[in-house]
């Protein structure tokens, strides 16, 4: 989070989904103000592609 301010500092998230691997990460997204969207790992998903499908799945059943 910190490398994507420092690369783009006026990034503001709008409709970008984002992704954390790990507590620390999921951390530095909701302290840095932005929303999570998709967190790995989790009992159901133990890898960020498997989370990453579950919310995309979920997602389109929305629709």
């Amino acid at each position: 989070i910190k490398s994507l301010f420092k690369n783009f500092p006026d990034f503001l998230q709008h409709n970008t989904r984002i992704a954390a691997f790990g507590p620390t990460t999921a951390k530095a997204v909701e302290d840095a103000g932005l929303t999570l969207n998709v967190r790995a790992p989790q009992p159901n998903a133990p890898s960020m592609s498997m989370a990453i499908e579950n919310y995309l799945k979920e997602t389109n059943k929305k629709k």
